[in-house]
């Protein structure tokens, strides 16, 4: 991304034209975002990696002007991230059915051991189950980049033209097995509600043929994905949980650490704790803690608790903002492809926001963060 920004930059200045700001509320809520970034370290309990993460605040500012200004097609989105699926797509297959790593540590993979304390498992009668890593940090990381995929495409199929939609199904058939096999519950649930969204909008707008795409598509991905459902049964259903709340440890830990985070964004409500030092917050706060140090698996929340209610406010209104605007102009809004494809990848990241916070405090996660917004705000300056 870095290279990518400083050679935009150097086109800027050797062939100089204006730079969009996209829409206007959405530009203005993210300046108002990296200014309050830069304010948390005012009060940060670590100003220095406060600062640090306040420069690459402003680099992902830049990064959204670079996708406002120069991404003029869909093609150029589409096809990167699907290839970013279809790479991690078989790592992630292989490690699960492997239960080990692959020996990709030079391309980034963990070395990992289902019997190493720390690894992401699930306990199933007595055995210690791998989730798949691919090559990022966290299977949940990895699910919601590849639940961010697949609504793109998803778009595609419903949007794109004969032979578009054919090779974005394809890729979503593939890369669909993949997800299930992360057990990222945000991640299903996210590609699930933003799909019942694409979906009811054409209903809305009786685009019936629409239903025959989906039907195949879904009949495709079902194909693919029985024989891991088959085999598998009693891992999906230790992950289902069976309705059991009370045992479910992963949802436990999410509720401390919610407890644990809103004591510390009352005690710090005004300029919050510093982007990016909210563990050592939590360490510094809470002597006994019963689990890793980290923020609250709720973004609002994170977000609030790191730049307090200067942060947080234009961050919350950046998540529901594009919800308003379609409530008000759906009529139009389900007639313009882009938009509907922005919305919809927009959703899909709002929900994973509700169970996790890499996509404000991970560079994969903000990325794509920063990338939905982008598309949405070049998306509604195009309409308008």
């Amino acid at each position: 991304m870095l290279l990518m920004l400083g050679f935009w930059v150097c086109a800027l200045i050797l062939e100089t034209r204006p730079i969009r700001a996209g829409n206007t509320i959405v530009f203005f809520l993210l300046v108002w975002v990296t200014i309050a970034a830069w304010v948390s370290s005012l009060g940060s309990v670590d100003p220095v990696i406060t600062r640090y993460h306040a420069v690459r605040f402003s680099l992902l500012l830049l990064f959204y002007l670079y996708i406002v200004n120069e991404v003029t097609s869909a093609y150029w989105v589409v096809a990167p991230v699907a290839l970013q699926g279809l790479i991690q797509m078989p790592v992630a297959v292989w490690q699960f059915f492997s239960q080990s790593s692959l020996g990709l540590q030079r391309f980034g993979e963990h070395v990992l051991n289902p019997l190493v304390l720390g690894t992401s498992i699930l306990p199933v009668n007595g055995e210690r189950i791998l989730r798949a890593y691919g090559l990022a940090d966290h299977p949940n990381i990895l699910g919601g980049c590849f639940a961010f995929v697949l609504v793109l495409l998803l778009a595609v199929v419903l949007y794109g033209k004969k032979r578009d939609a054919v090779f974005a199904g394809i890729s979503f058939a593939a890369i669909f097995p993949a997800l299930l096999l992360t057990f990222s519950r945000s991640a299903w649930v996210g590609l699930f509600v933003a799909a019942v969204f694409l979906v009811l909008c054409e209903v809305f707008a009786q685009r019936w043929d629409a239903f025959k795409k989906l039907a195949l598509l879904g009949g495709l991905s079902l194909m693919v994905a029985f024989p891991i459902f088959n085999g598998n049964l009693s891992v999906f259903d230790q992950r289902f949980n069976s309705g059991n709340v009370a045992e479910d440890h992963p949802m436990n830990e999410r509720a401390y650490l919610l407890n644990a985070g809103n004591t510390l964004f009352v005690e710090h409500s005004a300029i919050g704790v510093g982007v990016g030092a909210s563990p050592l917050a939590m360490k510094l706060r809470f002597e006994n803690f019963r689990i890793n140090y980290q923020p609250p698996h709720f973004t609002p929340l994170t977000s609030s608790l790191e730049t307090g209610v200067i942060g947080g406010a234009p961050y919350l209104l950046l998540m529901i903002s594009p919800a308003i605007f379609f409530i008000f102009k759906w009529r139009e809004y389900v007639h313009k492809p882009f938009i509907m494809g922005a919305l919809a990848l927009l959703i899909v990241i709002s929900v994973v926001n509700l169970f996790d916070y890499y996509t404000w405090m991970y560079a994969p996660g903000r990325l794509w963060q920063w990338m939905a917004w982008g598309l949405y705000s070049a998306a509604m300056d195009k309409a308008d």
